[in-house]
């Protein structure tokens, strides 16, 4: 008999294992259980902060996590790569922000921090006021931002940070990332630790900040429902989040 080939497979966290801060399903969750135990290396792969993963998700149990977008990856318990924004550029992204009003999450590795944020929005977030409250002698110094997400459409920011950040447009919201981070990176990190072959990743995702990893990975997976230009760059689509179409792809590798 064939001995099934050991993949590493990352998972998307929002409209992939689950939604809305909710728990994935028993089926997702048992399927990724059944995927580790067959020896498998299962890795949540998410544009959010390590600071923002719900207790939830992570009950579930994973053999690591890109987070960040690829700005931060742990693998094993272990920190294996972290990418911050430095002091000086976070202080002109806060100085930008403030003055042109718009709503910002800073995603952090210990917290999340709202600007300009309507009360709906922040969640308990600690807020940011000043551009120098990460600063020495801020309240929030030593604490580290990973990225950031900004309301609304792009404007004079992309110019006026640009070629330090990468910015990615959702429509209503954009996702903004150190200059080079994404999530194939943090992928290509992890094979290269585990000493698995890039033609035996699998990677599922259904966002715009999915297309790269799709793109590397051995096998690209679109969840059922992707925007088109998710479904045109990868290999294959699964079913829904609705229809668990990440347990069936799971379990046909187990």
């Amino acid at each position: 008999m064939e001995t099934k080939r050991q993949r590493a497979i990352f998972l998307d966290l929002d409209g992939t294992i689950a939604q809305g801060n909710r728990p994935p399903s028993e089926t997702v969750a048992g399927a990724i259980r059944r995927a580790r135990a067959a020896g498998h290396r299962v890795l949540l792969c998410t544009g959010r902060a390590p600071s923002f993963i719900y207790s939830a998700v992570e009950a579930v149990g994973f053999d690591g996590i890109v987070a960040a977008a690829g700005g931060y990856i742990r693998l094993g318990g272990e920190v294996l790569y972290r990418r911050l924004l430095s002091p000086e550029l976070l202080r002109r992204i806060i100085e930008i922000y403030l003055e042109n009003g718009k709503a910002v999450f800073l995603e952090g590795e210990e917290n999340m921090y709202s600007l300009n944020s309507p009360p709906s929005y922040k969640a308990g977030w600690p807020s940011v006021s000043s551009p120098d409250d990460f600063a020495p002698g801020g309240r929030y110094a030593g604490q580290g931002v990973l990225k950031y997400t900004a309301y609304g459409e792009i404007g004079d920011e992309r110019r006026l940070l640009s070629p330090s950040l990468d910015f990615i447009d959702h429509g209503r919201y954009i996702e903004v990332v150190p200059a080079g981070v994404c999530k194939a990176d943090g992928m290509r990190r992890v094979l290269e630790t585990l000493g698995i072959p890039r033609e035996d990743s699998v990677a599922v995702g259904d966002s715009r900040n999915d297309l790269d990893m799709l793109r590397y990975a051995g096998e690209g997976v679109a969840m059922g429902g992707s925007p088109p230009e998710v479904v045109q760059v990868a290999d294959r689509v699964t079913g829904s989040l609705e229809q668990n179409g990440v347990a069936a792809v799971l379990d046909a590798l187990t």
